[in-house]
């Protein structure tokens, strides 16, 4: 048995308060009351190398360091269980409820007794300790866990003469499947043959299939796996058996299904959606019979596209034959369904984009599914039909990080925190609203790739940047905007070693660096800036916005001016940087042979691209008449070259 290492008679006076000889109210050394919380627990049969899984509910907002776990209760026969262990806590996942995992090899197996097939009828008590002391308990009554020494799985006949597809996962039903931490329940194949309708055949001998858990011990499914079964199209039969092997190493036999039969049927493809989009967007492939690429196995999907281009801009049209376009999906998500995107591919060397989606334009073809495995091929049902290229767009995600809200409590705006991000966005989408790039906060799901844009606090390197762009593309800025998925973000390691700064977004704490009394030595700095702030920030002497002050408080218009101020900055500085990611920098001549430069040169007034000195406060902010800031023409037909907008 554990013993808990510290505070025991904390210990002993939780555990009293939870099998109900204590109120649960407060004791001397620890103050708070203790909290009675609902545990999920599903189990109902146990088996030798079972972990019983205790789930603390709401308790995502909480730590703890220590759990506690009471059975007690009759075993049947005159024997009676009295059983407290102490065990690590962990989390589901990052963010979910605490919970605590019961190893039942290691901590019940033997006490319960050296051949268990008996039921344990009582209940459980359980305690989450922290570093102060117990905050929460609770129990399960009524308890009725069978403990099973042999654990065979009974399943139900499965209809035989059926159509199946390699990947497939068919339902089954019966008793005693095993769950995943507990080990494998087996489809073995003892002895059976694969007939080809031309005539060949291929022996499948001592094979096995794991089954895949489905959430309870009645159900599962049992896959048609490309390893066990190929990929050819092709008739099935042979004898199927059923086998638990524990991870303590126990095996059970279970039932048998001689001479089931099957059909194996070849690959398809039945829709494409949706039937336009651009290079990177994700379009959906339903169908059947897509096999996930397996390394192990070397099987895997791809697609093979045959037909005419025919470009929007005019011209002569491109043929597409001899299996010259194989594409591979960007991920088979089921038997039944693949996300693709708008295939491309980018040559560093000529910076140029290629492939079917670098030319908008009408494809009209056919898409045909291959699956194999090894030197085994098989094609299937051609997808025929017209899909349409669109001309690039570039999806931005604004991510907020944590430093972000922080940064506003500083300043004394966390109660405005969503229309700041509101304006923010209003900005974005003011500023790029003539080219075809697009905003949004949440990850998209309609795109594979796009770029994404973090907003935070602090600026990581210590050098009060208002922003900066760290991603980092052959070499230098991605002029013609060939890749879709930078990242403005975290720590690029190749921008470091290629002499910039390794960080990258938008650092809202920097913005401090404008304010005369704070920074009175500092280059840029703005009395208005002061006149803004000053009534919420407290280091300007002012009064947090509270949470009845907007939109209808008596400082409402100050409110309002300090929302636009900040998203207006926010806003500004976030196109600036982006804007470097799509390849913007100066450059006089065409995007094919340009001077690569990183700002407008020379600068002029309200322009987005300008150097930063060249970008005065009021300009950002747009106060005193001054801005908003917009591309300069050059800048402006260089985006709407590369993003032409689409009405």
């Amino acid at each position: 048995m554990n013993t808990p290492p510290r505070r025991s008679h904390l210990w002993i006076c939780a555990l009293l308060a939870a099998v109900g000889c204590a109120s649960g109210e407060p004791n001397a050394e620890d103050p708070r009351p203790v909290k009675v919380v609902e545990v999920e627990f599903t189990h109902t049969v146990v088996v030798h190398s079972s972990i019983l899984r205790f789930r603390f509910l709401s308790t995502s907002d909480r730590q703890a360091t220590l759990g506690s776990v009471r059975m007690s209760g009759s075993l049947g026969e005159g024997r009676e269980l009295d059983q407290q262990l102490y065990l690590p806590v962990d989390r589901v996942g990052d963010k979910g409820d605490l919970v605590i995992d019961l190893p039942v090899a290691t901590s019940l197996w033997d006490v319960v007794g050296a051949d268990p097939t008996r039921t344990l009828s009582g209940r459980i008590d359980l305690a989450l300790e922290d570093e102060i002391g117990v905050f929460a308990v609770g129990e399960i009554d009524g308890l009725a866990l069978r403990f099973r020494a042999e654990y065979p799985p009974e399943v139900t006949p499965i209809p035989g003469g059926r159509d199946v597809y390699p990947g497939e996962r068919i339902p089954i039903s019966g008793d005693g499947f095993l769950r995943p931490e507990e080990g494998k329940t087996w489809a073995v194949v003892d002895t059976g043959r694969v007939a080809f309708a031309d005539g060949s055949s291929r022996a499948v001998t001592n094979a096995r299939v794991p089954v895949e858990w489905d959430g309870a011990r009645q159900r599962a499914f049992l896959p048609i796996s490309p390893a066990i079964f190929g990929v050819r199209q092709g008739d099935f039969s042979g004898d199927v058996r059923f086998e638990n092997e524990l991870t303590t190493g126990e095996v059970f036999r279970g039932t048998e299904q001689p001479g089931f039969t099957a059909t194996l049927r070849a690959p398809r493809i039945d829709d494409l959606s949706p039937n336009r989009g651009s290079r990177g967007q994700k379009i959906t492939i339903s169908g059947r019979g897509f096999v996930r690429p397996t390394p192990e196995t070397s099987s895997g999907t791809y697609f093979v596209l045959n037909g005419v281009l025919r470009p929007s801009a005019g011209g002569a049209d491109i043929v597409l034959a001899d299996d010259e376009l194989i594409v591979s999906p960007f991920r088979v998500v089921s038997e039944k369904l693949v996300e693709q995107d708008v295939t491309y591919s980018v040559d560093p060397a000529s910076r140029t984009v290629q492939g079917l989606g670098s030319i908008p334009g009408r494809f009209e073809g056919t898409i045909t599914p291959y699956i194999y495995r090894g030197n085994e091929e098989q094609a299937g049902s051609a997808w025929t039909g017209v899909f349409e290229i669109l001309p690039t767009q570039q999806v931005v995600r604004v991510k907020y990080l944590p430093g972000f809200s922080r940064a506003l409590q500083q300043y004394g705006l966390a109660a405005v925190e969503e229309p700041i991000r509101a304006r923010i966005l209003e900005v974005l989408e003011r500023d790029y609203a003539e080219t075809n790039v697009r905003f949004t906060v949440e990850e998209p799901d309609d795109f594979i790739e796009y770029t994404t844009i973090e907003v935070g606090g602090p600026d990581p390197s210590g050098l009060l940047n208002f922003g900066y762009d760290n991603s980092f593309n052959d070499g230098g800025k991605d002029v013609g905007n060939l890749y879709l998925s930078d990242y403005l973000g975290g720590v690029n390691r190749h921008s470091q070693d290629a002499g910039y700064l390794p960080y990258g977004g938008v650092f809202i704490e920097s913005f401090i660096a404008f304010s005369p009394k704070l920074y009175p030595d500092n280059f840029g700095t703005s009395a208005e800036f002061d006149r803004v702030l000053s009534p919420f920030m407290r280091a300007l002497g002012g009064v947090k916005i509270g949470e009845e002050e907007w939109p209808d408080g008596p400082r409402a218009a100050a409110v309002s001016e300090v929302i636009s101020l900040v998203g207006n900055l926010t806003g500004h500085t976030a196109s600036h940087e982006v804007g470097h990611a799509l390849g913007l920098a100066h450059f006089p001549m065409t995007v094919e042979n340009f001077d690569q430069r990183f700002h407008n040169d020379p600068p002029g007034p309200n322009l987005i691209m300008d150097a930063g000195s060249d970008r005065p406060f009021d300009e950002r902010a747009q106060l005193n008449g001054a801005g908003p800031a917009k591309f300069s023409a050059e800048n402006l037909s260089y985006l709407q070259r590369i993003l032409p907008r689409i009405e």
